[in-house]
C-alpha cells in the first residue's frame, strides 16, 4: 500500500473574527482502490484538488473515504467524492447535528446526507487484509477513530486524529508531562515509523529495535 500526505493540516486564527481549522488529508492506494482519510474542509480544497491532479486521480476515482471523526474540518470535502464508500464509527448516528446551530447544523446535514454508501465501524476492525487496523479512541468525540496503516513507502503509520492534534501535545506526552488514556494508547500501539497529526506536519520517528 502506498501512502501520501496531500495536505498538512493546521488552523487559521484571527482574534474575534475567524477560527478556521483544516485537517491533514491522506491518500492511500492499494491495487485498484484509491482512498482518502479525512478529506478536509474548504480552506484546503484548492490544495487537495491540485495534489489529486498531480497524482492523475479524479474525484470520481476515489473508492473509499475513512473518517477519524465527524467534525466539519475533517469531513466537509467528502461531498465531492460521490462514488466512494464512507467508513465511520457507528456512534456518529447518535448525534443531533441540527442542534449545532441553524447554519452549522444544516452544513452537517448537507454533508452527511451526501454519503450514499456507508460502512459502520466499531473500532476493532482489520481492513484490507490487515493493512489498516482501526482503533476506537473516543476522547475527542464519541465516534473518534485512529488508524494504524502498514505501507510500502512509509512503514508503519499511525493516524491519530484529534486526540493528538499536533507535535506540541505529543512532546508533552513523551516528556512525561501528560498521563492517561492517550499515553496508554500510544504505548499499546508500539513502534511506528510515521506519526500523522491532524493539525500539524507529520513526524518521522526512529523505530527502536
Amino acid at each position: 500500500m502506498k501512502l501520501e500526505i496531500l495536505v498538512s493540516g493546521g488552523s487559521i486564527f484571527v482574534p474575534e473574527r475567524l477560527n478556521a481549522h483544516f485537517s491533514t488529508v491522506i491518500y492511500l492506494e492499494e491495487e485498484k482502490r484509491k482512498m482518502l482519510i479525512d478529506p478536509g474542509n474548504l480552506p484546503s480544497l484548492e490544495e487537495l484538488e491540485r495534489k489529486l491532479s498531480n497524482l492523475g486521480v479524479s474525484p470520481d476515482e476515489i473508492t473509499d473515504v475513512f473518517f477519524t471523526h465527524v467534525h466539519l474540518d475533517h469531513i466537509f470535502n467528502s461531498i465531492f467524492f460521490e462514488n466512494a464508500t464512507f467508513y465511520v464509527h457507528e456512534s456518529y448516528k447518535t448525534k443531533n447535528y441540527r442542534s449545532f446551530g441553524p447554519l452549522l447544523g444544516k452544513a452537517y446535514s448537507l454533508v452527511i446526507s451526501s454519503w450514499k454508501n456507508i460502512v459502520l465501524l466499531k473500532g476493532d476492525e482489520s481492513l484490507l487484509n490487515g493493512k489498516i487496523h482501526v482503533f476506537h479512541t473516543p476522547w475527542h468525540a464519541r465516534e473518534h477513530l485512529s488508524f494504524l496503516i502498514h505501507t510500502d513507502n512509509e512503514g508503519k503509520v499511525l493516524v491519530v486524529g484529534d486526540v493528538l492534534p499536533n507535535r506540541l501535545r505529543y512532546y508533552d506526552i513523551i516528556k512525561g508531562y501528560e498521563e492517561g488514556q492517550l499515553k496508554d494508547f500510544l504505548s499499546a500501539v508500539g513502534n511506528i515509523d510515521l506519526l500523522v497529526f491532524p493539525h500539524d506536519a507529520p513526524l518521522k520517528l526512529e523505530v527502536k529495535e
